[in-house]
């Protein structure tokens, strides 16, 4: 047995009282208590990786709507999401075409509850790029958002995203400048950035005299 003085259970606990007492605790049911909380730790962790890959399995499928109600039944299980899990939900909503879903989705998860990173702006990016037309007013407010309220960096997947874009609608001017303004950011291309422009000549030339390749 272990004597824990009573002042510090009640910073803990909120309980008041002016008394100086002490409450006593027995290892083994501080133990048991412990590994309740991993338990709950690792319950919480499967639910999410269980959860997070049946989303990508219906975005895959293009069931948007299913995969926003596994969200609801996530929360049955008492279970908050993660932001690997809302990219997702985000990523499957964008994939099956259903663009205001995934914006609500970005708002009702990341403005308050989870962080965004720069795979979650990506993701974005390259769905509104899918639309025909791309919504280019839509990107560039989420790129000013991504800096301005984020404080996220555009990385090398943001840039190949917005290539993607360019390269499909044969956007060689706008696709000139974002290598460009990749270069000035600091952000070295990997293989994917030509893989993006493998197919448009003039934005592979732009990228190896920009980068002196």
């Amino acid at each position: 047995m272990v004597a824990v003085p009573y002042k510090t259970i009640q910073q803990q606990t909120s309980i008041s009282d002016s008394s100086e007492q002490y409450f006593l605790f027995d290892h083994s049911g501080l133990s048991s208590a412990l590994d309740v909380v991993v338990d709950e730790e690792q319950r919480v962790k499967q639910v999410r990786v269980a959860v997070t890959r049946k989303i990508k399995d219906l975005g895959r499928a293009g069931k948007a709507r299913e995969a926003v109600q596994q969200l609801a039944e996530m929360a049955r299980l008492g279970v908050q999401p993660d932001s690997m899990l809302g990219t997702a939900l985000i990523d499957a909503c964008a994939r099956s075409g259903h663009m205001q879903m995934a914006q609500a989705a970005f708002e009702e998860l990341f403005d308050s509850l989870l962080e965004p990173d720069d795979v979650t702006f990506s993701v974005l990016v390259r769905g509104y790029g899918e639309t025909e037309p791309p919504q280019w007013l839509a990107i560039s407010g989420l790129l000013s958002m991504m800096s301005r309220k984020y404080e996220v960096q555009p990385s090398t997947a943001t840039f190949n995203a917005l290539l993607e874009i360019c390269a499909r609608t044969k956007d060689s001017e706008r696709g000139c400048e974002v290598i460009e303004r990749m270069q000035r950011a600091g952000v070295l291309p990997d293989e994917l950035t030509f893989e993006a422009v493998k197919n448009r000549k003039a934005l592979r030339a732009h990228l190896k005299r920009v980068y002196d390749l």
